[in-house]
């Protein structure tokens, strides 16, 4: 495989900055927590004299699985952080795009993990939303169109209500941060169950006027709204454009993907969240923060 933004970086020091998210200041045995002297088996991997296991630096990570060498993986993510689409980066690197789709489901996969695991409760004001994902009727595929109308999901020459994936989206201003989350619906038990376990009470709620929003002003600090329909888009401060400003980078950007299976748009989605919420890093630090991310599969962050 081809080596272009880390030809220059030694595996030595690759390594380096993989243990050091993985174990922390001191190697320790991922079975038993043991620290003291192990039997080395090979330059990545050792045994535990205490519970006799084997452990290696891949061991409990989301690279468990993964055929790629490590300084191959820490290549890769260079061009991930780049935003380019699996097929391009496998075919720049000069590698299989089954495997190069495969270890990228599962950074993916990784980021959804962090994601939940790390947005903390939002607070001072938070702008919310719901949004839908998804082909329209239209630019589905004949079959796919013909399949439908035989289900009797759509009706000949008639939009496909219900056929995008609906997504709630909550902005808080302060620091920028955004929270997503898949829904069935977009009723007002979904949405404000959401808001209860995500939002502090303390906060003020910005909101068009979509029914399921009604009643937050009895939870919540405050809730303002705007009117679309009356042509509304910032009214004393009142706006939601922050939210509005995500879907459409989140569009933008999974739009390049051409597609993906309804299985997988969750973890595409989780990564358009941490892409944003994670927009001031330079390339340096947005791929060192993968590597906390991909070390740590049960969220057990450790420090250098």
């Amino acid at each position: 495989m081809k080596r272009i933004f880390t030809a220059k970086e030694s595996c030595t020091r690759i390594r380096a900055l993989w243990r050091a998210e993985k174990f922390g200041n001191r190697t320790r045995c991922l079975h038993c927590e043991y620290e003291r002297n192990f039997w080395s088996l090979s330059k990545d991997k050792w045994k535990c004299p205490k519970c006799l296991k084997k452990f290696g630096i891949f061991t409990k990570s989301w690279l468990e699985r993964t055929r790629f060498k490590l300084p191959e993986v820490y290549e890769i993510l260079h061009w991930f952080e780049l935003g380019l689409t699996d097929n391009d980066i496998a075919q720049r690197l000069e590698v299989d795009y089954r495997r190069a789709h495969r270890l990228l489901l599962t950074v993916r996969e990784a980021i959804a993990a962090y994601e939940k695991r790390t947005i903390r409760v939002l607070e001072n004001t938070v702008e919310v939303d719901e949004s839908y994902f998804g082909a329209s009727f239209k630019n589905r595929r004949r079959k796919q169109r013909e399949s439908l109308r035989k289900e009797g999901t759509v009706k000949r020459g008639r939009g496909a209500k219900g056929l995008k994936q609906p997504v709630f989206g909550i902005y808080e201003r302060t620091d920028g941060l955004v929270y997503t989350e898949l829904v069935d619906d977009v009723s007002r038990s979904t949405l404000q169950d959401i808001l209860k376990g995500k939002v502090s009470i303390e906060t003020t709620i910005y909101s068009d006027t979509w029914k399921s929003y009604n009643g937050l002003a009895k939870i919540f600090k405050g809730h303002e709204t705007i009117d679309h329909g009356k042509q509304e888009y910032a009214k004393n401060g009142v706006t939601i454009n922050g939210i509005e400003g995500f879907w459409g980078y989140a569009r933008e950007g999974l739009l390049k993907h051409h597609g993906m299976s309804p299985e997988n748009f969750p973890y595409y989605l989780k990564e358009m969240e941490f892409r944003w919420n994670n927009r001031g890093l330079n390339q340096k630090d947005f791929v060192k923060l993968l590597f906390q991310v991909l070390a740590n599969k049960n969220g057990d962050e450790f420090s250098p």
